[in-house]
């Protein structure tokens, strides 16, 4: 148990609703982060959410998921964090690779990125699907390949709301008991970590064209 329980922070960063959902059960309140969970139609791995506050520009935490680079801080398991091709601001595909514990085997995975605005709420979604077959299968990983993650980041009072959204099947033989049953704890590191960058000085103050700030009051 204690050596498998390190994937569940891949697990954090990976996807989103499928199907038909039950109603969010609350799970755990630690760190001003709030982890719920709900069981998804056709899926034997629950959902998770996890939703904090930060005290940051709009901008300022979309660009420091904007840099992909920042996986490796975000994500203890990332080692490698890439663009593998770029559309344009708000669309491109993005490698990652992860080391597991043993001995489960490393994984990797391969994302089209969406990013787009609410011309009302101005709230930002991060929408990030896999797509496996868009890079050559690498010696030594696990593709994953049912992946679909949501970050939403929604501005309020000075604040931003941050919602992600996970739920991943990580393509191996891994008991969905020991997943949903240590998958709580996982995003709260990486919510926190999103947190402290935010409040670094490298993107306090960044500006993202395709991004529209609230209006001060």
């Amino acid at each position: 148990m204690r050596v498998l329980s390190p994937l569940l922070l891949m697990l954090a960063w990976l996807p989103a609703s499928a199907g038909s959902e039950s109603a969010w059960q609350t799970q755990k309140e630690r760190d001003g982060v709030q982890i719920s969970t709900r069981a998804v139609e056709g899926w034997s791995i629950h959902e998770i959410r996890g939703v904090e506050r930060i005290p940051a520009r709009l901008s300022t935490v979309a660009a420091v998921l904007c840099d992909i680079d920042a996986s490796t801080a975000i994500n203890d398991l990332i080692v490698e964090a890439k663009v593998v091709q770029r559309d344009n601001d708000t669309r491109y595909r993005f490698y990652t690779a992860m080391k597991m514990p043993w001995p489960v085997s490393d994984r990797d995975l391969v994302n089209q990125r969406q990013i787009t605005q609410d011309p009302a709420s101005l709230a930002v979604t991060f929408d990030d699907q896999a797509v496996p077959e868009a890079a050559p299968p690498r010696k030594g990983y696990v593709r994953m390949e049912k992946s679909h993650q949501l970050w939403i980041l929604t501005p309020a009072n000075g604040e931003v709301l941050v919602e992600m959204r996970a739920l991943s099947d990580p393509n191996g033989p891994i008991p969905a008991v020991i997943v949903n049953a240590m998958a709580v704890d996982a995003p709260i590191k990486s919510l926190v970590r999103l947190r402290e960058l935010a409040a670094s000085p490298k993107y306090a103050q960044a500006k993202l064209p395709f991004i529209k700030e609230p209006e001060p009051h």
